[in-house]
């Protein structure tokens, strides 16, 4: 019955990602100087890079070991929780970075702004035949070059964008938002004695929906590249509780 209440919360958040982001004009609203809204993405967005998730699964591992009784019992379902998490999304990221972006070779919303405020369209071909290291330190060169042109930018939305220097399709930070979300609401909802806490796993859903809109406001990625993202980070974190021996070695739960 939890998993299902997951797995609902988890439709309902795509659901209202999609219309957020069609019906609003949210590409790019979230890149200037001296606008809250951009600080406000900027975090949403970083929730979900490295470092947030990291805290993420950290919390999650911890999460679990709240109604283990005995620090023994704690320290192993932590240590198990933490590990497997950290393999799981590692090992996603790597097929993402190495195989899925590559494949599709989507273009990053933001090299197509740059290369507009630079007067380059034409160069966009022809950057993507550069290593994604290469494609940055051309990017780097040229925004510094002509840095009067980007003062209207965020620095931190700009450096954003020359270190993401990759392919687009799907958003990984989305992708990291929706896995977590799934395994935070289950272990909300099994935490939970009372009514009123267990109706609180939506609240990693509001997040993650969040840093799904963050990534389009920032200019990082298109609708598609989210919604994907999105769609996958679901699909993967359901099927991995729903599964007996990952969701045990996950979050020491049953259903």
């Amino acid at each position: 019955m939890k998993l299902k209440i997951s797995i609902i919360s988890s439709l309902i958040s795509l659901l209202a990602l999609s219309l957020v982001l069609s019906v609003n004009q949210m590409a790019f609203s979230a890149i200037f100087l001296n606008n809250s809204w951009t600080n406000i993405a900027y975090l949403l967005t970083e929730s979900a890079g490295i470092n947030g998730t990291l805290l993420g699964i950290f919390i999650a591992s911890f999460l679990y070991t709240i109604n283990e009784i005995g620090y023994r019992k704690k320290i192993l379902v932590f240590s198990k929780a933490i590990l497997g998490l950290i393999l799981i999304i590692s090992l996603f990221a790597a097929i993402n970075e190495h195989l899925t972006k590559p494949y599709f070779k989507y273009q990053r919303p933001s090299h197509v702004y740059l290369l507009n405020k630079l007067n380059m369209q034409t160069k966009l071909d022809s950057i993507y035949q550069l290593s994604a290291e290469e494609r940055e330190n051309w990017f780097r060169q040229h925004t510094t070059k002509e840095a009067k042109i980007f003062t209207e930018i965020k620095p931190t939305i700009l450096e954003h964008w020359l270190q993401e220097a990759g392919y687009s399709f799907p958003s990984g930070h989305t992708f990291n938002a929706f896995l977590l979300a799934c395994i935070f609401s289950f272990g909300i909802a099994n935490n939970s004695k009372s009514k009123g806490l267990q109706n609180a796993s939506i609240l990693p859903f509001i997040w993650a929906t969040g840093v799904g809109i963050s990534r389009v406001a920032i200019g990082a990625h298109n609708i598609v590249d989210v919604l994907t993202g999105a769609t996958l980070g679901i699909l993967i974190g359901n099927l991995l509780l729903y599964v007996d021996y990952t969701r045990n070695w996950i979050t020491h739960k049953k259903l």
